[in-house]
């Protein structure tokens, strides 16, 4: 385990996310719910995340995560009426405790750090 503090990877999210220095952020913060961090910006952000804290991408999987941008007017009229379909657009959030625990361990482990989001456990 690698010796990152917590400080660190909060000053990196509000800077490569531009977030206000009142935002409170915490352990349990999600970057799409809270920070709306989602298609191409999430695809960059997460890229520059693995970057900066030089974390192997394990088993790391985009579309495990995140929806990808773009929908049809079909799309979207399914979404309203088929339950199995909204199902399909259901990820576990990733909480910046999942990339910190993340930059402590470098590397990407989905199975330990899905665990950590207490959303994905509903």
């Amino acid at each position: 385990m690698r010796a990152i503090a917590w400080e660190r990877l909060e000053a990196w999210v509000r800077q490569e996310h531009g977030t206000n220095p009142k935002k409170p952020i915490t352990r349990d913060t999600q970057l799409d719910e809270d920070l709306h961090v989602n298609g191409d910006d999430a695809v960059d952000f997460m890229e520059h995340f693995f970057e900066e804290f030089s974390i192997d991408f394990g088993d790391y999987n985009f579309d495990h995560y995140f929806v990808p941008e773009g929908f049809s007017p079909l799309e979207i009229f399914l979404l309203l009426i088929w339950k199995k379909k909204r199902a399909s657009y259901d990820r576990p959030p990733i909480t910046l405790g999942m990339l910190y625990q993340a930059a402590l361990d470098g590397r990407w482990d989905c199975a330990r750090l899905d665990s950590l989001s207490s959303l994905s456990k509903t």
